[in-house]
């Protein structure tokens, strides 16, 4: 199930945002013209992500470098776990997420 998040009009490229969607918290990243959601915590010691940086398509946790490809949700380097990562669309000027993509959130380290 699709729902709004915020507008396309809110971010600029490589900006990342957390937003409640429902009763979830969720980041928000755009890379180019794509939005990209993951959950709002790192996995491995519940840091809130949008303290990170995002250079291109890897998101760094700033507090323990971990890293992940946002395309892939790939771990990359120190990361020891995946990231659900999920592609939003565009709806109208809306960034639109799906939850249910997040589901399996991994577990943490």
């Amino acid at each position: 199930m699709w729902q709004e998040a915020c507008t396309v009009a809110d971010f600029s490229d490589e900006e990342m945002r957390e937003c409640s969607v429902g009763e979830q918290q969720v980041l928000l990243v755009r890379v180019g013209e794509e939005f990209i959601t993951c959950p709002a915590l790192c996995p491995h010691l519940d840091e809130p992500l949008v303290f990170g940086m995002v250079d291109g398509s890897v998101l760094t946790c700033t507090k323990h470098a971990w890293q992940w490809d946002l395309k892939t949700g790939d771990a990359i380097g120190l990361a020891e776990c995946p990231l659900p990562v999920a592609a939003a669309r565009v709806e109208n000027g809306k960034v639109m997420v799906n939850l249910a993509a997040l589901c399996n959130a991994p577990t943490k380290i």
